[in-house]
């Protein structure tokens, strides 16, 4: 039996890192929307650098995407680079080619998921008095 995939978007995580910002939502949805915004140059540098075979040059860029995605409650993203790191310090840069693709749907996806349900949307407050 198959795991099931993770999650795109952990919504608790987005809530925890607007708690962590005094509860300014607009801080939070700031950082979201540039996290969103510099997906496309993330995933370029990390394209190039394993096309060019810069280990060094593509760590550095996964590292990046995968610390921000962590931040943002980017579950399937952040698992997934945490793979590829593993594979770049293994040596198997050549894997990590193979992986392109799969890292631009989830990353496309998961852009996708955080303008929907969080830029565009308000999540209820679950702490908000009623």
């Amino acid at each position: 039996m198959e795991d099931s995939p993770l999650e795109l978007v952990c919504k608790e995580t987005l809530e925890s890192l607007e708690e962590s910002l005094d509860g300014e939502r607009s801080l939070c949805c700031s950082f979201v929307k540039r996290y969103v915004s510099m997906w496309p140059g993330r995933f370029k540098r990390i394209r190039d650098a394993i096309i060019e075979d810069h280990n060094d040059e593509a760590m550095d860029a996964v590292l990046s995407l995968r610390s921000a995605s962590v931040m943002v409650g980017a579950c399937r993203l952040g698992d997934l680079t945490t793979g590829i790191i593993r594979l770049i310090e293994g040596g198997h840069i050549g894997a990590v080619g193979k992986l392109l693709t799969t890292l631009k749907l989830y990353g496309d996806q998961t852009m996708y998921q955080l303008r929907i349900s969080y830029i565009d949307k308000e999540w209820p407050n679950p702490h908000a008095s009623r």
